[in-house]
């Protein structure tokens, strides 16, 4: 991201020589010789640091920097420039809200390594409060499943291309978040393991404030912008934007977003000057995108520079396999939660727990082990601790399951043809559930699957 830095000095040399070295380093600069200009290039757009006179023709610096803090300009770092051994000024100045401090006379080596440094540790702030929100979660588990097992080596690949936007697709509660974390781990745990994950649910935010919130604002942008502030993609840079239920964005936000992705510069709102940024753009949904595309409700073209890489997950009925060990894990989790010792799943719950079908994915089976967990009273986790929601029972058909029509005249179907439309009933007889369709069949999910995209089946 290219900073931005307004330099408040009254000597026209040393101005000019910071603006020179400064811009040679790749930020922004803007200069004032007066405090009352100063204050006027703030109005306009908030500098990201300032480098502050503490002497200055038409005020104090330092006092200049205390009525600044409640007005705004919050998110400005400021060092202040002091009289050479005058502690008593740094401390004043410290005391303000000021970042840093600098004595004169200025060395530019050292005005650079200073601007870097808050700049830095402002950074670090952003990711410490991003790191309070998100809190500790289950530890994460290597599927057995042959569909995630492909899903974490594809999450793999991608890490290695931090720019590269990812479109996770999948039924709600599927762990399309976890997944988007996963991501981030592979892409900045070995080389910056403080690089801020930011979650945005895109349903939840406000439509009138949508492009704020992204975007940011400046001092004075609408009623309510008492203060320049960071939007979200602003606060993610460096690490990864997480957009869950990207599809609620409205289409004028959109059209924005689109804009931002294709040159990863964006203004605040009421801004004029362009902000850089690099980061990793996740986007999720359970929706089916291409039926919002047709309905005009999300644009293709978003879609497309959003879906660079995609994952689809599939429901956890599909992948029974990884039960047993994520119902581990969440035990775990919410035994040390309420300090409660528990090994484990015993037998009678391990199976109790692989045989329900999960329509709520993995959200719902972590809300039956959190209260399983709650009601064990053993070393393990049993049965009767496993309250599965009341299951209701699939209305029956009059007759037979499947009939062939056919007179003794016409030519009988071929057997494919047979076995095709059978599949297609025991499916829907199952809700669409392939797990419970293979196992009405009497044959393996691998088979069930290879069998279905013989038969032209496969969805997906």
């Amino acid at each position: 991201m290219n900073a931005s830095v307004l330099i408040v000095d009254d000597e026209p040399v040393f101005r000019l020589l910071a603006e020179e070295a400064l811009s040679a380093e790749g930020f922004e600069v803007r200069s004032a010789e007066t405090l009352g200009r100063a204050r006027a290039e703030i109005d306009r757009s908030a500098p990201d640091v300032l480098i502050l006179d503490r002497r200055m023709p038409d005020g104090d610096g330092i006092e200049f920097l205390r009525a600044m803090r409640p007005h705004g300009a919050s998110a400005t770092a400021a060092i202040v420039v002091t009289a050479y051994g005058d502690v008593e000024n740094a401390v004043a100045a410290l005391k303000a809200g000021a970042a840093d401090y600098l004595t004169k006379p200025i060395q530019l080596t050292d005005l650079i390594v200073k601007i870097r440094k808050v700049l830095e540790a402002r950074g670090l702030r952003d990711r410490l409060a991003i790191a309070r929100n998100q809190g500790a979660g289950p530890p994460t588990v290597e599927p057995k499943g042959a569909v995630m097992r492909d899903v974490i080596a594809r999450l793999r690949s991608v890490g290695c291309s931090p720019l590269t936007p990812v479109f996770v697709s999948g039924p709600s509660g599927s762990g399309k978040q976890r997944i988007a974390e996963m991501l981030h781990a592979f892409t900045w745990g070995g080389t910056d393991p403080d690089a801020p994950f930011l979650e945005v649910n895109c349903a939840a935010l406000p439509e009138d404030l949508i492009e704020s919130e992204l975007f940011g604002h400046e001092k004075g942008a609408f009623t309510d912008a008492r203060s320049t502030r960071r939007g979200l993609i602003e606060t993610a840079a460096g690490g990864t934007l997480f957009l869950d239920e990207v599809t609620e964005l409205p289409l004028k936000s959109q059209a924005k977003f689109l804009k931002f992705l294709d040159s990863m510069r964006f203004r605040r709102v009421g801004g004029e000057r362009e902000i850089a940024v690099e980061l990793r753009v996740v986007a999720a949904t359970n929706q089916d995108v291409q039926a919002l595309v047709t309905a005009g409700r999300f644009r293709a073209d978003l879609y497309h520079r959003l879906a660079v890489f995609q994952i689809a997950l599939p429901p956890l009925c599909e992948r029974p396999e990884d039960i047993p060990d994520l119902a581990a894990a969440f035990i775990q989790f919410f035994a040390a939660r309420i300090k409660k010792r528990l090994s484990g799943l015993d037998e009678s719950a391990r199976k109790a727990l692989i045989a329900y079908d999960y329509p709520g994915n993995v959200r719902e089976l972590r809300n039956i082990v959190e209260r399983a967990v709650i009601l064990a009273t053993g070393p393990r986790v049993a049965a009767a601790d496993v309250m599965m929601p009341a299951r209701v029972a699939a209305p029956q058909r009059e007759g037979i399951f499947f009939e062939v029509a056919a007179s003794p005249a016409d030519e009988p179907p071929r057997l494919e043809e047979v076995e095709r439309a059978y599949v297609r009933r025991v499916l829907e007889h199952c809700g669409g559930r392939r797990t419970a369709a293979a196992q009405a069949l009497g044959i393996s999910y691998p088979t069930f699957l290879k069998r279905l995209r013989e038969l032209g089946l496969d969805a997906g």
